[in-house]
Formats: structure tokens, C-alpha cells, sequence
């Protein structure tokens, strides 16, 4: 059997061995180690950064790389600001088996507040006002702020600086009162733009009878987001409320508009109001007067305006007056109808209107009704009355234009009866001052007469000398009037109501006669005729009268054969 030799396995095994050693040491070599795991509070933390914190480490060949944690995580940037807090090192492989750590504390903590701001530009915001709005709060007590535009702290910015219009990020460092100062703080400050100030007109003027309101004032713009205040405070700013537009302006008082735009608002501007009272002129008066009684002697219109009435005044009119504001004038020359008006101002006071009043003279026609015609009364039997008649034509020397009882002029007087019927026209009614008068005229309707119905009568001729003389009232069944009218016969000739009718023939027949009464102005006529027929004729008997033998007696015989000229 062939044994092998340890000496190899033993050479190889040690070398084995150094290389690991090697590999440790080698690796142990390159970590960064901390110099002091707690070091002092740093003093001056602005703009302190991972790169400054390399200083409390030592670099163990391969750079050094710090985490927030222990193993593992995301290395942070060189150039970050530094925070306080607990640290851990590494170099640039990130694969040092044990962290290193540091506890950084700074002197002057940070503020933890949000130290943005907004500001409009019409607040013309500086810095100081910023720190005045935002910083003071968090400034140590003796301490003070330092504001920088760049975040490596190279420009700081004057407390006098305006903030630019739009948005600005401002490094903002808090330093107390042995010098120590804070990491840097973002603060990102904003500008907007404001809308442009109302221009309104001040003062501004309004007449107390026009009742002003809040909504009554001119912004001096076309904006409509608008507000109107009653006071503001020191700043300028408005003091809510807001009035409505229908609060009652008060004289003397100042008004401010403000417009509200979608975040900015312009500044409020004062509006002085001023509210005048109107003078007064009095109220209208009137005076009516006939053409043919005006008053002769002078008179005031002054005096016919209602009270209260101011005297400063003056007139004019159809005719000139004197006296100023009196206006003494005489009116006797107004002798045409109509209406005269005068009129009185009183000049303005202020933005309120001139006063005017007015004294209005009407001078009235004095109008006639007339005298009645000679054609009143006017007479009308009632079979005959008119459909239309004009009643003016009973009147003479009369004025158009009055009025009638009936309402009018032309009226139907076939609805009547037998009467007398008054119809007045009176001139001058209200509102006519003048006297009124008035004309009465008569219309009459008579009753018509009646002269009977006819009873007409059928006479023979052979009856004629028995009946005669003939009453012709006969004929007419007694509804007549009277009697006392008048019988003609058909030439109208004028006769007796005795008549002999003996001369009256067949031939003539019939024979018309009438009965006319007449009351004045109304007739009435009856017609009534008689009528002459032939007598009846019974013959005369032949000369020879036939004879018969008793036996040779005919059975039938016409007796007219006996008889000559019979009917």
C-alpha cells in the first residue's frame, strides 16, 4: 500500500488561512470609522450638508457614503442638506457589514413650521413684511432672521426688498442671540397681481328726494364683483360687513368700493357723499273765470300756490308780471277762451332739480242756450210721429256744445202717446264756471180721431122711395168721435148727412161717400157706399088661360106659362 504525504495538505491549508486573514483585514480597511459618535451641537447648521459631516468620519480608502439606517436603504446625496438625526456610514460600495453611526443635534432646531406666503401687489409686500407676517413668531428671543435668495446662501436679501411679482423661493436661516444658526428653511412666496384700483368720482352729489341708496353710487368702474363698506381700518382695509345696495345713503358720510377679485382685492377707495335738499316751489294752483267776468284789478300768483313755498323765485307766462316773485299781473286783457298758464321757478340747490310750480288761468266761453222758435211746440198726431227729430229746430239763437235732458239732440218719437213732452238744453254745466242757463222746448202729441167704422147698405131700387131721405150716420156702426164732422160725396163736394137717394140708380151703383173729422191738426175718414139693386119682377098673367077637359087633364104643367115678365 503507497501513503501519501501531509506536507501538501498542510502547505496548501496555510496558505488557505493567510488569504482569508487577508481578505478580512483588506476588507475591515476600507470602511469609514466615526471619530466621535456624539459629537457637540453643531452651532452653524445653514446650508450644513452630508459632505460636512464627512469631517466627524475618517475615510477608510473607498470613500464615505451615509444612510439613515443601519443596513441596507439609499445612500444620500453628498450636497443635501443636513437634518438632525442619527446617521450611519458606509463607503461607496455600501457593503460594510456594520455601519458606523453619529448622532448630529444641531444648536438652533428648525422650525417645523410651513413658512410659505401669499400677498397681493397692492400690498406692496417687502421682506421685512413678510418676516413681520410670518417669520417674527419663530425668531429666538434675541435672536434675529436672516432671508437669502439662493440656496447656497450667498445673496440675502434687505429687509427693504419688495417680493417680485409671481412666485419666489426665498432660503431662510434663524439665528440666535450667541450666533448660532438654523439649517436653512424653503419658503416659497407668491405675488398676485391685484385687480386695478376704481377710479369713482368724490364727492358725489344726490338730491334727498330721490331717496339715494348704497346702489345708487358710481364705482368708477365697470367691474361688477364688487363691495361697498362703511369704514375701513387703519390699513385701508374694509370693516365687514358689506352694506347692501339698498342701505340709505347719509349725508356727509364717506362710502369705500372695493373690487373682490377670484383671490386679490383692489384697495378701498373712498367715495364722500353729499345729499342736497330740493328747493320748493309750492304746489300747482288754478283759477277759473268767465269771459265776460275776468277780475279788473291786479292780483298775486304767488298767492295761489299752496304752502310751504320758497320766495326766491321768479315767473313767467303769457303775460308779464311784476313784483318778482309776487307775480302781480292783471288778466282783464284775457278775453278769449282757454287756458293761460304761469309759471314759477325756484333755481336749484345743488344736484336737485329747479322747482317749478304752475298757477293755470282756464278762461271760459259763457255760453247761450237760446230762445225757443217759432216752431215750438212742435205738434205731431200720433199715426204720423217721426223717426228722427232734431230738436234744435225749436230753438233760435242758441250755442253747440250744451247738453239735452234726452242726451241728445236727434231723438224717436214714435214711442209716444197722446202728451206733452219737455226737452231741455242747458249751457254751462261744470266745469263751466259761467252761469248755467237753459232753454226748455215742447213737443205735443195729439190724439188721433176716429171717425166710426162703415156699415155699408144694399138698397132695391124699388125700396128707394120707402127709405128716403137717407141718414148717412146710419151707415157707421157709432164708433165715430162725434158727429160733428163733415159727409162729402165722391167729388168731394160737401154735403148733409140727410140724403135723398130716390135719384140714386142701379146703374150708378155703388156710391161712395165720406166721414172726415178733424181735430186741428189730426183727421180721420171713414168711406161708406150704398149699393142700388134691380127690384124683383113677378110677371103679369097672360090674356088666355089654357083649358082642359077633366079627363084629358095633363099630369104636370108649368105654371110660369100663366105669366109674362117675370124674374
Amino acid at each position: 500500500m503507497k501513503t501519501k504525504s501531509l506536507l501538501k495538505f498542510t502547505k496548501t491549508f496555510v496558505t488557505f488561512t493567510m488569504v482569508l486573514l487577508w481578505t478580512v483585514f483588506s476588507a475591515n480597511a476600507q470602511c469609514p470609522t466615526v471619530t466621535n459618535p456624539n459629537p457637540p451641537p453643531i452651532c452653524d447648521a445653514s446650508g450644513y450638508t452630508f459632505n460636512d459631516l464627512n469631517s466627524f468620519a475618517t475615510d477608510g480608502g473607498n470613500g464615505i457614503v451615509w444612510y439613515d439606517t443601519l443596513t441596507g436603504g439609499s445612500p444620500f446625496n453628498p450636497n443635501q442638506l443636513l437634518q438632525e438625526g442619527i446617521y450611519y456610514a458606509d463607503d461607496n460600495t455600501g457593503t460594510c457589514g456594520s455601519r458606523a453611526s453619529i448622532n448630529i443635534d444641531f444648536v438652533l432646531n428648525s422650525t417645523g413650521q410651513n413658512l410659505d406666503q401669499i400677498y397681493c401687489s397692492n400690498e406692496n409686500a417687502t421682506i421685512q413684511t413678510y418676516i413681520d407676517d410670518v417669520l417674527f413668531g419663530s425668531i429666538p428671543a434675541g435672536g434675529s432672521v436672516e432671508v437669502y435668495y439662493d440656496l447656497n446662501l450667498t445673496s440675502q436679501a434687505n429687509t427693504t426688498d419688495s417680493i417680485p411679482l409671481g412666485a419666489t423661493n426665498f432660503y431662510i436661516v434663524f439665528v440666535d442671540n450667541g450666533g448660532c444658526k438654523s439649517q436653512l428653511e424653503l419658503a416659497q412666496l407668491g405675488v398676485f397681481s391685484a385687480p386695478t384700483d376704481p377710479a369713482p368720482t368724490t364727492p358725489q352729489a344726490f338730491c334727498s328726494d330721490d331717496n339715494p341708496t348704497v346702489g345708487n353710487l358710481d364705482p368708477g368702474t365697470t367691474e361688477t364683483n364688487i363691495s361697498w363698506y362703511a369704514n375701513v381700518d387703519v390699513s385701508g382695509d374694509p370693516i365687514l360687513p358689506a352694506l347692501s345696495l339698498l342701505t340709505p345713503l347719509v349725508d356727509g358720510n364717506s362710502y369705500y368700493v372695493q373690487i373682490n377679485d377670484a383671490f386679490c382685492e383692489s384697495n378701498a377707495i373712498e367715495v364722500v357723499v353729499n345729499i342736497d335738499d330740493p328747493v320748493n316751489a309750492g304746489t300747482p294752483g288754478s283759477l277759473d273765470y268767465c269771459d265776460d267776468s275776468l277780475p279788473v284789478a291786479d292780483f298775486n300768483l304767488f298767492d295761489e300756490l299752496g304752502a310751504p313755498k320758497d320766495s326766491t323765485g321768479s315767473w313767467s307766462g303769457p303775460l308779464t308780471t311784476t313784483n318778482g316773485n309776487l307775480g302781480t299781473v292783471n288778466i282783464s286783457t284775457l278775453t278769449t277762451a282757454g287756458t293761460y298758464t304761469f309759471t314759477y321757478t325756484v333755481p336749484s340747490n345743488g344736484v336737485c332739480p329747479d322747482g317749478i310750480s304752475n298757477v293755470t288761468i282756464t278762461v271760459y266761453e259763457t255760453f247761450s242756450s237760446g230762445d225757443p222758435s217759432a216752431n215750438n211746440p212742435a205738434s205731431f198726431c200720433e199715426a204720423s210721429l217721426p223717426t228722427t227729430f232734431d230738436l234744435f229746430s225749436l230753438l233760435e239763437n242758441h250755442d253747440l256744445g250744451g247738453q239735452w235732458s234726452s242726451g241728445s239732440s236727434t231723438i224717436d218719437l214714435t214711442g209716444l202717446t197722446a202728451g206733452t213732452y219737455n226737452y231741455t238744453y242747458t249751457q254751462n254745466t261744470l266745469p263751466n264756471p259761467c252761469p248755467e242757463e237753459s232753454t226748455t222746448v215742447q213737443v205735443i202729441v195729439l190724439q188721433d180721431p176716429h171717425a166710426g167704422n162703415a156699415l155699408n147698405d144694399v138698397f132695391c131700387e124699388n125700396d128707394l122711395v120707402s127709405n128716403s131721405p137717407y141718414n148717412l150716420f146710419d151707415a157707421l156702426d157709432n164708433t165715430q168721435d162725434n158727429n160733428s164732422g163733415i159727409w162729402t160725396d165722391s167729388s168731394n163736394a160737401t154735403i148733409s148727412n140727410t140724403l135723398d137717394i130716390t135719384t140714386l140708380t142701379v146703374s150708378g151703383s155703388p156710391y161712395t161717400f165720406n166721414y172726415t173729422i178733424d181735430n186741428g191738426t189730426c183727421s180721420d175718414t171713414e168711406a161708406i157706399t150704398i149699393t142700388i139693386e134691380d127690384a124683383p119682377e113677378s110677371g103679369t098673367p097672360v090674356t088666355t088661360f089654357p083649358e082642359f077637359c077633366e079627363g084629358s087633364a095633363p099630369s104636370s104643367y108649368n105654371l110660369f106659362d100663366l105669366l109674362e115678365g117675370e124674374d
